[in-house]
């Protein structure tokens, strides 16, 4: 095989491996929106996370995050909030971009991301398959 046919192998190679994370990424998104149900929609612009909240069915937020900037050690479920969050790196300020949709789009900078837990989920569940999933990307991206 001459070197231009195994670069054209290698390269075809890379791209389907590079797919089939992507499509992972995806079905992990998919099984974190199943666990907390209809209070948020995940979806993922390469290693942008975004993250919709919803309240009674109505959308009331959009955050986004470059994966890169949160720092996986401080991810956490606080019982007494019911809520897991994770921080952006320290030296980032308000790594997190958020838009409060009712409020005509308020825009506002954050320095983390922070899911509620209802009455009928395990805030330890939710706290591991956001590790599995900010894992997957940063691996993937």
């Amino acid at each position: 095989m001459n070197s231009s046919k195994f670069i054209l192998v290698f390269v075809w190679l890379l791209l389907i491996v590079s797919k089939g994370s992507a499509q992972d990424v995806a079905a992990v998104i998919d099984g974190f929106n199943e666990l907390t149900g209809p209070a948020y929609s995940v979806s993922n612009k390469k290693k942008v996370l975004i993250i919709e909240g919803f309240r009674e069915g109505e959308q009331v937020k959009v955050d986004k995050v470059d994966v890169f900037d949160l720092d996986i050690e401080t991810l956490k479920y606080s019982e007494t909030d019911q809520s897991v969050s994770i921080k952006c790196y320290s030296e980032l300020d308000g790594c997190v971009a958020s838009t409060l949709t009712r409020e005509r789009n308020k825009k506002s900078y954050k320095n983390r991301i922070v899911f509620g837990i209802s009455d009928n989920q395990s805030g330890e569940e939710v706290l591991n398959r956001l590790r599995y999933l900010l894992t997957k990307m940063t691996e993937t991206y």
